[in-house]
């Protein structure tokens, strides 16, 4: 019994189309992060393959954290290097799940290797890879706290938010990794390494906010930033939620409005925001735009419930702060 990721690369199919010298750039860098990053835990253990890594532990916490790791290293090199951002970027995207993964050792040929696995955490996790858009990490768990191996489990380094939308096997619970946030740090390390990310990632979004095909990609990414944020909102100065309200406001950011009162609502000082007229006014603005329909269409759906929930809250402390 391991648990078992499987990542691979973003969009790497249309780069490789577009420019093979560039996409051999994006994938040498994701190599030599992963490279990197795994010589250094020998507890786990992993294969890389064009644009994929299978990667595995006996210790769930461990392989987590290494993973979130290599995510953050990725997005932080679209910042450090000249990535055309709006064709070429380092994302990650994959699933991790625990079960039987059965390796056998095979004889192998001079011009033929061998990899022997059958698991069904392969196949949950490449299932949810597969489904899910932009960088994220999406993680499967019992739904019997008892049996949990993740959720519960205070040496992952990372915190797991509860995804409903996912139901694809019978008796797991789905949570994304707010892997922007890393707890292994001090509270304004954590803060400092979130507030970066989010501006490599708004960048990202920016730079796609054109193109149709890949822009909700781009906003999921960023979404999994902002909600990574959460904890350090408060309702007075905020610079990351200030920029949010102004630059974001464009019909084609609905998913990032339903992620901002996703915010604030889960923020320790939820009380407070339906008052302040920023929110007032980014409320008023966007409900008048045609892509509010988007949002209503989104919240009202059976597994958004948690969403609509918190859409409600706001509502009736909004009304109350207007009577």
């Amino acid at each position: 019994m391991k648990a078992l990721a499987f990542i691979d690369l973003l969009g790497f199919s249309n780069m490789v189309s577009n420019n093979q010298d560039n996409s051999k750039t994006i994938l040498n860098d994701f190599y030599n992060i992963t490279f990197r990053i795994l010589k250094n835990e020998d507890k786990v253990e992993g294969n890389l393959f064009s644009d994929s890594l299978l990667a595995y532990s006996e210790d769930p916490a461990i392989l987590v954290n290494v993973i979130t790791e290599i995510y953050r290293k990725c997005l932080r090199k679209n910042d450090l290097y000249n990535y055309d951002l709006s064709k070429y970027f380092l994302l990650p995207r994959g699933g991790i799940s625990f079960g039987i993964v059965e390796i056998q050792k095979r004889i192998q040929a001079p011009n033929l290797s061998k990899n022997f696995i059958v698991s069904p955490a392969l196949v949950h996790s490449a299932k949810m890879e597969s489904k899910i858009k932009g960088s994220r990490l999406l993680i499967a768990d019992s739904k019997n706290n008892k049996d949990q191996i993740f959720k519960w489990n205070e040496d992952v380094k990372s915190i797991l938010s509860e995804n409903s939308t996912f139901t694809f096997w019978a008796n797991f619970k789905y949570y994304d990794s707010l892997w922007f946030l890393d707890l292994t740090k001090s509270y304004e390390e954590q803060k400092d390494e979130v507030i970066e990310l989010i501006d490599i990632a708004i960048k990202l979004a920016k730079s796609n906010s054109q193109n149709k095909k890949v822009i909700e990609q781009h906003l999921q990414t960023l979404r999994i930033g902002l909600l990574s944020y959460t904890k350090f909102l408060t309702p007075n100065k905020n610079p990351i939620l200030s920029r949010i309200l102004t630059e974001f406001d464009d019909d084609k950011y609905w998913l990032i409005w339903i992620t901002v009162f996703e915010m604030i609502m889960q923020s320790p000082d939820n009380w407070a925001f339906p008052a302040k007229p920023e929110i007032i006014n980014f409320y008023k603005t966007i409900s008048l735009k045609s892509a509010w329909a988007d949002v209503i269409k989104y919240i009202n759906k059976p597994c958004n419930e948690y969403l609509r929930n918190l859409f409600n809250i706001f509502v009736q402390e909004l009304a109350i702060i207007q009577k």
